[in-house]
């Protein structure tokens, strides 16, 4: 007669009833797995505990992720109790904790986003390259952060919005940090007419806007020839205001109307583009001899006013 074999399948069971055996096990195991299930509990909330005193004693490490260390290190305690009590009832333990291991490769796949996050938000924190109250740009936004939590950066927008990006984001994508040094520049142009005197709008125009609110005296002001057209000639004004303000645009609003006003007072004719006038093309009536066609100087005349008299 022959030797029944065992299946793939059968296999397996027989590799899990070895895993079980309750055969050993008495009430005293069961009672001591019950205890250690029971005192997990306040063990687990207890390392929680230490665990954040210990992570909040690390600068800039924002609290949700004080709160995460605590979580985790809880249930770490609480897979430790449950492997140790699983023992006692007759489980192998090997077997339990290659189960718990296949478990945590599975959590991390589903949950590496956060986790990828949780850990650009340590990296932000513990090497900050910006913090709370600074303005930035990053990922496509601006404005002024609020909050460097574990798993995103809230900015707080010039219109109003709170906007969350996450740390991956703004870790991966170039941050500019308007207040990163006490000052910022600020610049616009304007053009003059081919007969201003460069030098006295030069020094007309440094001391008007060194007069402005918030405009700092150093660096000073600078305004600088460059361009140079066949109608005007260019000139670049810069200064510098404190870069804790918002934005630059009450202090270019003052600077404008001062430089507007001191052009004026100055007469400082401020050159104008030059636009082409284009004919349009002569209707049938024109070519029927009932209108006569204008003549070049008289289309070329401002306002179309014509050279001779009537």
């Amino acid at each position: 007669m022959n030797a029944i074999r065992l299946t793939p399948q059968s296999d397996q069971l027989q590799q899990l009833e070895d895993a079980i055996n309750t055969a050993q096990v008495s009430g005293w195991d069961v009672l001591a797995a019950a205890v250690i299930l029971v005192v997990a509990y306040p063990i687990g909330r207890a390392v929680a505990k230490t665990s954040r005193v210990v992570a909040r004693r690390i600068p800039n490490l924002p609290d949700d992720l004080v709160m995460d260390v605590g979580r985790l290190t809880k249930w770490f305690t609480y897979l430790i109790a449950v492997a140790w009590a699983l023992s006692f009832l007759g489980v192998n333990v090997g077997w339990v904790a290659m189960v718990i291991a296949v478990v945590v490769v599975f959590v991390f796949l589903m949950a590496r986003p956060m986790v990828e996050n949780i850990a650009a938000g340590t990296l932000l924190t513990v090497r900050p390259s910006f913090g709370v109250g600074d303005q930035v740009e990053t990922a496509g936004y601006r404005g002024t952060v609020e909050e460097i939590g574990s798993r995103s950066t809230a900015i707080r927008t010039s219109d109003g919005l709170r906007i969350h990006v996450a740390n991956i984001d703004v870790l991966s994508a170039p941050i500019v940090v308007y207040t990163a040094y006490d000052s910022r520049r600020a610049a616009f142009d304007i053009s003059v007419a081919h007969d201003t005197d460069l030098d006295e709008a030069t020094h007309l125009l440094i001391e008007v806007i060194a007069a402005v609110d918030d405009v700092q005296q150093d660096p000073a002001p600078e305004v600088q020839a460059t361009g140079f057209a066949s109608t005007a000639i260019t000139l670049s004004i810069s200064y510098w205001y404190p870069s804790s303000m918002t934005s630059d645009s009450s202090v270019t609003d003052g600077v404008i109307r001062a430089v507007k006003t001191a052009l004026s007072e100055a007469e400082i004719e401020l050159a104008v583009p030059l636009f082409g006038v284009e004919r349009a093309a002569p209707s049938a009536a024109t070519h029927s001899g009932d209108v006569e066609p204008a003549t070049d100087d008289s289309a070329a005349t401002p306002d179309g006013a014509q050279d001779g008299s009537k």
